[in-house]
């Protein structure tokens, strides 16, 4: 670990890979705050500057679908377009021969079996995108990390009443944000505020994951950080932190997006 100090894209430079997650895009800042022109920022930056990262993964929640149907926007007018503002930007920075990876996390989801949206699916995949729930070769495995929060009951329930929600919310559209709030501040575990939580949810999530001795790379919690000791990496949010992971030569820094481009790191971690 590594005191947070200004980092500086070297032009024209191949990274090994970007890990990025919890975008949540779609979201209006009405229903939720988010940071996606400074997200929209970076990628120009990164773009410009000529980099590449020969894998790309997007460590889910890259697409809202909880508060309202992202298969119904895309499927719009000029939907598609806006899909393309983020992905355009996003695969400016691939090869062509890069891997580009979606893991599914649980707001890009709708579905009691986790899956995407039928028309996201084929919108992603006509990208060239791997889409799972775990991707992992001896090195690593990256996952969401919901899986740490959401047992398979657990997550059936949390879909069924997420439904019902959005059922009453279509006669009380009011219901559906005061019940969301109340979610968020009493029953929503995906943050842990002790260090006892923290490790309690990576015990857990370590293990549904099968992780070994591999590095373990997630988002979910929207809190990013880097323990050698777990062998845990959280590339943290484009809610609040504007935070991504890059990994050259085994060498995996967790970087910052101030504005302006100016990017400080965060952590950094060998593996």
């Amino acid at each position: 670990m590594v005191a947070q100090r200004q980092f500086q894209f070297k032009k024209n430079t191949v990274y090994d890979a970007l890990y990025i997650s919890d975008i949540h895009y779609l979201l209006r800042k009405k229903l939720r705050n988010h940071r996606h022109k400074e997200l929209f920022k970076l990628l120009d930056h990164l773009r410009r500057r000529g980099i590449k990262f020969r894998r790309i993964f997007l460590v889910g929640d890259i697409i809202e679908n909880w508060y309202f149907s992202a298969q119904r926007r895309l499927v719009r007018r000029y939907g598609r377009k806006r899909f393309n503002r983020l992905f355009d930007r996003i695969d400016a920075l691939a090869l062509p021969s890069s891997i580009k990876v979606y893991l599914i996390g649980n707001h890009d989801s709708f579905s009691y079996w986790i899956r995407l949206p039928p028309k996201i699916e084929q919108y992603l995949r006509e990208r060239g995108y791997t889409i799972a729930e775990v991707w992992h070769d001896e090195r690593i495995v990256v996952l969401h990390g919901h899986q740490g929060q959401y047992g398979k009951i657990f997550w059936f329930l949390n879909i069924l009443t997420l439904r019902l929600l959005h059922l009453v919310s279509y006669v009380f559209p009011s219901v559906f944000t005061a019940m969301e709030n109340f979610y968020r501040r009493h029953l929503n575990f995906d943050r842990n505020e002790t260090e006892e939580e923290v490790r309690r949810y990576y015990t857990v999530l370590r293990e549904r994951a099968t992780q070994g001795n591999r590095l373990l790379i997630c988002g979910h919690t929207h809190q990013a950080m880097a323990d050698p000791e777990l062998r845990v990496i959280n590339t943290g949010d484009w809610i609040e932190s504007g935070t991504f992971v890059i990994e050259q030569d085994g060498i995996f820094r967790g970087l910052e997006f101030c504005g302006k481009d100016r990017i400080y790191q965060k952590f950094c971690l060998i593996h």
